[in-house]
């Protein structure tokens, strides 16, 4: 028998609750290249409470980093969006952060005040031609005019102090290029956190780094939401990472999210075999040196002219051909804040 969806996520209501600072509700986002179109996302939808980690997980070009740029509103142009992405200013004042103009003034009056971005390479995310000290400053001088310059330098030192830098008042009037790679990254959290933001988004924040600086930096941003009271949207293809950082996860393929929970229901339960697949592919302590690493076999479909269907089935070991390729699988849960995409979902066997 074929498997009938018991909940299907997310259960849409018309306002943002209370506990709720960030709530994306079906984004779909399409972008023109040449004469295609590629469906990037496809139908995402999750929610990111006060205080809380969401940890963004999946391979290279399954969505993750166009879904955060929405947010932030910095997709180009070619860039088509749909659905609702609803945020909670710190006045309280409920958003759909795509119905606002991208350089109108609301949202650049909240790009940096109230949402954050730690990119990728930090390496290119200072000018060379400016010091360090000037280009944090110039983020407090724009968000908040009637603070001085003097004020504002002041306010620098003192988060280079606390993001770890030592000797900040010689580091501010340095460039970036007197800097390591770890000092960069630690000098752009400290960029983001400037005017004290309420959503941190973290782009493969540590991607560039050695293990020993990543453990610091991750260390670095726990303690620092802690004291800030942030929610962070950790986004990675690191479930490494995910499990010592993140409250819940939220697993991407193709531009849809396939399997939704905590942390340990992701990782002592997981349902997809997408989910099951990346999981397996994690070395482990106890491995031969002779044994290989689990792969996944084929790579992500380039999201063009997609059928309905599973889109992980033509890579997936245990797909049912007469569904899987043919219909569109709906989120499932298969247990209380457990959602997978998949007709397998819960355990139940579907025949042919």
């Amino acid at each position: 028998m074929f498997l009938k969806s018991k909940k299907v996520e997310p259960d849409l209501h018309a306002e943002l609750p209370d506990e709720y600072l960030l709530e994306v509700r079906g984004l779909s986002v399409n972008i023109k290249i040449e004469e295609d179109t590629l469906n990037a996302v496809r139908g995402v939808s999750f929610a990111l409470r006060k205080g809380e980690t969401l940890g963004l997980v999946g391979e290279s070009g399954c969505g993750k980093s166009v879904t955060s740029k929405e947010i932030v509103g910095i997709n180009p142009k070619n860039c088509a969006s749909s659905g609702k992405v609803l945020f909670r200013t710190k006045g309280g004042k409920v958003l759909n952060l795509l119905t606002l103009e991208k350089d109108g003034t609301t949202y650049r009056a909240l790009r940096g005040t109230e949402i954050a971005m730690i990119f990728q390479e930090p390496m290119t995310a200072f000018s060379p031609l400016y010091t360090i000290g000037s280009q944090l400053a110039e983020i407090i001088l724009i968000h908040e005019p009637q603070t001085t310059k003097e004020q504002a330098r002041q306010r620098v030192l003192e988060m280079l102090k606390k993001v770890g830098i030592a000797n900040p008042q010689k580091r501010i009037d340095q460039y970036p290029h007197e800097f390591s790679g770890g000092m960069l990254q630690r000098a752009l959290i400290a960029m983001m956190l400037c005017c004290n933001p309420t959503l941190l988004i973290a782009d493969e924040p540590t991607t560039a780094l050695d293990v020993t600086i990543q453990a610091q930096i991750l260390e670095l941003m726990k303690s620092l939401q802690n004291e800030f009271g942030m929610s962070i949207l950790f986004i990675t293809h690191d479930l490494g990472t995910v499990a010592s950082m993140c409250d819940r996860v939220a697993v991407m393929y193709l531009g849809q999210i396939v399997e939704t929970g905590s942390v340990r229901q992701i990782f002592h339960s997981a349902q997809h075999p997408y989910t099951r697949g990346l999981l397996r592919s994690l070395p482990k302590m106890n491995q031969s040196r002779d044994e290989r690493l689990y792969a996944i076999k084929g790579v992500v479909p380039v999201p063009v002219a997609l059928k309905p269907s599973c889109g992980f089935h033509e890579r997936c070991e245990r797909c049912v051909t007469s569904r899987c390729g043919k219909v569109e699988i709906p989120l499932t849960e298969v247990e209380p804040g457990h959602f997978v995409r998949c007709v397998l979902a819960g355990g139940n066997e579907v025949s042919e």
